[in-house]
C-alpha cells in the first residue's frame, strides 16, 4: 500500500519526535544517576560503537534508497518508451482509419452520382417511350441520354478494382 505525501511527512515527524524524546530521557538519566563528570564521560564512551553502528546503518539506508530510486527511474523510462511506441502505433492506426474513411466517402459520392445519372437516364427513357412526346423532345431526350451514358462510361472506365473494394 502506497502512502500519501502527508502520511509520509507525519511519519517522519513522529520518528524525529521519538528520537528527541529518547535523547532527552538519556540525558536526564545520565545526569541523574551519574554525578561525576568523569563517570559521565566514561559512560558516553561506551556508546561510541553504537553511534558508529547507527551512522553506518543510516549510510546503508541512504545507499539502498538511491538504488531503489535508480530502479524506479529506469522502470519509468521503460514505461515512457512503451507508451511512446503505443502512441505511434495508435497514430498510424488512426491515419489508416482516416484514409479508409476518405475512400468510403469518395465511393459514396461516386455511388450517389451514378444513381443520379441512372435516374436521369430513366427519365429520358420515359420521355422517349411516351407516345405523347413531340419529336423534338424525343430527339433532345435521346441526345441528353447519350451524353449521360458517355459520362457513366467515363466514370466506370476511371474506376480501378481497388477503388471498388
Amino acid at each position: 500500500m502506497e502512502r500519501s505525501t502527508s502520511d509520509k511527512k507525519y511519519l517522519f515527524v513522529i520518528l524525529v519526535f521519538i528520537v528527541v524524546i529518547i535523547w532527552l530521557f538519556s540525558a536526564i538519566g545520565i545526569t541523574t544517576y551519574l554525578d561525576d563528570w568523569s563517570d559521565r564521560g566514561t559512560f558516553g564512551d561506551l556508546f561510541g560503537a553504537v553511534n558508529a553502528l547507527f551512522s553506518g546503518l543510516a549510510f546503508a539506508a541512504l545507499i539502498y534508497t538511491i538504488v531503489l530510486q535508480r530502479d524506479e527511474i529506469s522502470q519509468n523510462r521503460k514505461e515512457i518508451i512503451h507508451n511512446r511506441k503505443e502512441l505511434a502505433k495508435n497514430a498510424k492506426l488512426q491515419q489508416k482509419a482516416q484514409h479508409i474513411l476518405v475512400e468510403q466517402v469518395a465511393q459514396t459520392h461516386l455511388s450517389a452520382k451514378m444513381n443520379a445519372m441512372r435516374t436521369l437516364v430513366d427519365y429520358y427513357n420515359n420521355q422517349i417511350a411516351n407516345p405523347n412526346s413531340p419529336p423534338e423532345v424525343i430527339t433532345k431526350a435521346k441526345m441528353k441520354r447519350k451524353l449521360i451514358i458517355r459520362q457513366i462510361d467515363d466514370l466506370i472506365d476511371g474506376i480501378t478494382d481497388s477503388e471498388v473494394e
